[in-house]
């Protein structure tokens, strides 16, 4: 690694303002003209006047302070963006990947489900086919019972003894079907490095607000607030009222 690679890689940034002078002078003077503003009792407009100077004063200072706090944050944030984006380009690649491959996931797991459908559509059928032919076999074998027990052929005597000139023919029942298995839903793949699990997870969308239940519905204030800056002073169901605030500029 060259002195020119190292250089590009590294920086000197201020990092502590609790060692600097220039932080330590402003916490003085701040701790000074605060303590003046707080305990000053206002008695006449000169009271007022006094206190609205050192307000603004302090304000002054305020602006100040910003200053160099940005001159210790602003090259640390910046080398911050700067360190975000570098790994960005490596870890953007992974995300996509993942998302494709949790896309890709859920549907061939859409399609096992489909086919799931079908199958558990068509087992239905022959299972309703298979008790249908059954009931008509039943139909059939009960049909011939009487006609042999009309005919004579077939009797049953006190103590339950049946007697049969001829055996009766019945039809065999109806075999049941051979169902189709139903393919499996990936609900978790296991490796080596990890595991792929699939979870449902409740989602929604909005069709009504009217319907929506109170306590779930927040108040959009900042619309409120910009209604009473342009001089809006009655919105139904809210209780509009006026306070005195007293604001500082500084020059």
């Amino acid at each position: 690694m060259t002195i020119e690679s190292i250089e590009k890689t590294k920086a000197l940034v201020k990092i502590n303002p609790l060692a600097d002078p220039a932080y330590e002078a402003l916490k003085v003077e701040i701790t000074k003209i605060c303590e003046g503003i707080v305990s000053r009792e206002l008695h006449s407009q000169d009271d007022v006047r006094n206190v609205t100077e050192d307000v603004n004063l302090a304000q002054q200072i305020a602006k100040q302070c910003e200053s160099l706090r940005k001159e210790y944050k602003d090259p640390l944030v910046q080398h911050g963006k700067t360190i975000d984006a570098a790994f960005k380009a490596l870890t953007n690649p992974i995300e996509n990947a993942r998302n494709a491959a949790s896309n890709n996931i859920g549907d061939y797991n859409r399609q096992q489900r489909e086919k799931q459908r079908l199958i558990d559509e068509e087992n239905a059928r022959l299972a309703r086919e298979q008790a249908e032919m059954q009931r008509m076999i039943d139909e059939e074998n009960e049909r011939l019972r009487r006609e042999a027990e009309e005919s004579g052929s077939r009797t049953v005597d006190e103590e339950g003894t049946i007697t049969e000139q001829a055996p009766i023919e019945y039809i065999q029942p109806e075999p049941e079907p051979e169902y189709i298995p139903p393919e499996p839903i990936v609900s978790r793949a296991l490796t080596g490095t990890g595991s792929a699990t699939e979870k449902m997870v409740p989602h929604f969308r909005l069709f009504d607000i009217k319907q929506v239940p109170s306590n779930l519905v927040l108040l959009n204030e900042k619309a409120v607030n910009a209604m009473l800056k342009a001089g809006i002073r009655e919105i139904e169901g809210l209780e509009i009222w006026e306070e005195p605030e007293v604001k500082f500029r500084s020059n």
